[in-house]
């Protein structure tokens, strides 16, 4: 492939991706006379790169600069061959940015999938799914060509039974765009997979499928630009899906699309702090994006988070790694319900292991017994599962990694100042000290240890940049989190901190 971008990107001495300059390039053959400032709005980009990047496109003959700067044909032609606009009615994408030519071209989607989505494989609830609307995938894919390098990037949608593939290759169809190397689907229902695969060669697309269990360790190749997921309605769910949307994403410059369901506050912390613990940015979230047919655990909607993978984001399960945790709510909350006909009060199970799974499903029926269709609910019950000793997790306990900033030095240096901080706030979090060794360097800084009934307490210190490392790894449960962080950023006169949490065990 043509490296003039790379070249143009290294006489500039640019840190940002590739993918920056790329979009620029972009912008400027769809807004033809576009100015740096209205080009710096729209790329984030402070000016004086734009200019900058002007007058290296000049130096490689990409444009002209005779009284208005303008991309010449050599450009344009690095743009259709190199970026993804060779076959792209230009003219009818730059269109979509008015609404009104968006919402013609919304219901001509509309149109054309109609037939397809009325087709599509019933739930399976014990994967959690609920069908996401029609609209929603066109509103997921009206999203996804705001992004003018949409045309080059592969796309990844990590289980798909909303389709939104399908709703993807019938727009790109419409702009005149053909890859067969844009828009992949990995999912764990065979049944889905033959429906897509189906549907896209009935079209003459092609959409890359794959049969793929999560839960087990792959090759997971590290070339996505962007993935979608709209993952289980469990927090363990939500934890493998992400994590494995990080292990395909190809760069600091990959997106996460993320669809989950609404949570109670609680719970949008954990989503929070899993987040922050895999150092992703979340760059967006569009409040209930997304609405269901059925998936009434989640009240029909969810909300869409756009996530940017940043060069220290990392899966909390390696790839490498098999996944035992259940993931899916029939798994960890199975229950059954009772529905008894009124007509000829024949009582019928569902839920759990039987014959109908969900209550839009009896709707559909009769009763066998009578043939009414009138019923009324009479009580459910949770199902007790035996554990299975064999993927059993075993979870040994929790990590807490905390990295003090911006420390007193003079605090950093002490020996007998950093043995009576530790050991004071091993005291405060009411850790059971079996033990302890502090040991002084040359020049300076100080590394202790304390031995816990828990496990361990460590510190070791940086005084000639203020900064502390602390590790805390205890084998019980640990309500002093607060306390702990607290404490030690006001004894070590901190003015910045960061911590991760991790759950250690196999």
């Amino acid at each position: 492939m043509d490296n003039t971008l790379h070249y143009i990107k290294n006489n500039m001495i640019l840190t940002h991706p590739i993918e920056a300059l790329e979009k620029l390039l972009i912008h400027l053959y769809l807004g033809d006379h576009i100015s740096s400032k209205a080009l710096s709005l729209k790329s984030g980009l402070p000016i004086p790169i734009i200019s900058a990047f002007k007058k290296e496109l000049i130096k490689f003959n990409f444009a002209d600069n005779k009284g208005i700067f303008k991309l010449n044909p050599i450009g344009i032609k690095y743009i259709k061959n190199h970026l993804g606009y060779e076959t792209v009615n230009t003219h009818q994408y730059i269109s979509l940015s008015e609404s009104e030519n968006q919402k013609k071209f919304e219901v001509e989607l509309t149109t054309l999938l109609k037939p397809i989505y009325e087709c599509r494989p019933q739930v399976n609830v014990m994967l959690d799914q609920a069908h996401a609307t029609l609209e929603t995938s066109i509103r997921r894919v009206m999203l996804l060509l705001n992004n003018p390098c949409i045309f080059k990037q592969k796309i990844l949608f990590l289980g798909d039974d909303d389709l939104t593939s399908l709703a993807l290759m019938m727009a790109f169809k419409k702009l005149g765009h053909y890859n067969p190397q844009n828009i992949f689907v990995k999912d764990i229902d065979k049944e889905l997979l033959n429906f897509i695969k189906s549907a896209s060669e009935q079209n003459d697309f092609i959409i890359n499928t794959e049969y793929i269990d999560l839960k087990h360790s792959h090759e997971y190749t590290k070339k996505f630009d962007i993935i979608l997921t709209d993952p289980p309605y469990t927090l363990s769910g939500l934890k493998l899906f992400l994590s494995r949307a990080i292990s395909f994403s190809k760069n600091e410059n990959s997106e996460i699309l993320l669809s989950f369901g609404q949570k109670r506050p609680e719970q949008h912390r954990e989503i929070q702090r899993l987040f922050y613990e895999q150092n992703l940015l979340i760059k967006n979230i569009h409040p209930q994006f997304n609405q269901y047919h059925g998936g009434s655990i989640i009240g029909n909607v969810s909300d869409l988070y756009v996530l940017s993978v940043t060069e220290n984001t990392y899966s909390t399960i390696p790839k490498n790694s098999f996944y035992s945790n259940k993931i899916y709510t029939g798994e960890l909350n199975p229950r059954v319900k009772f529905y008894q006909y009124k007509s000829c009060h024949n009582m019928i199970t569902i839920g759990y292991e039987r014959s109908i799974l969900t209550i839009e499903k009896l709707i559909e029926m009769s009763c066998n017994q009578c043939g009414g269709i009138k019923f009324q609910y009479r009580g459910q019950e949770k199902i007790n599962l035996p554990t299975n000793k064999k993927f059993e997790t075993k979870q040994l306990g929790t990590h807490i990694l905390i990295e003090m900033k911006n420390c007193d030095s003079n605090k950093l240096k002490s020996i007998s100042t950093i043995e009576s901080i530790i050991l004071d706030v091993a005291k405060e979090c009411n850790l059971n000290i079996v033990t302890y060794h502090f040991h002084e360097f040359e020049p300076w800084g100080v590394s202790g240890v304390i031995i816990l009934a828990e496990s361990h307490f460590t510190i070791h210190t940086w005084p000639e940049y203020h900064y502390a490392a602390i590790d805390l790894f205890i084998c019980n449960e640990f309500n002093q989190k607060t306390t702990l962080i607290t404490q030690l950023q006001t004894q070590l006169s901190s003015k910045e901190y960061e911590y991760k949490v991790l759950q250690r065990g196999f």
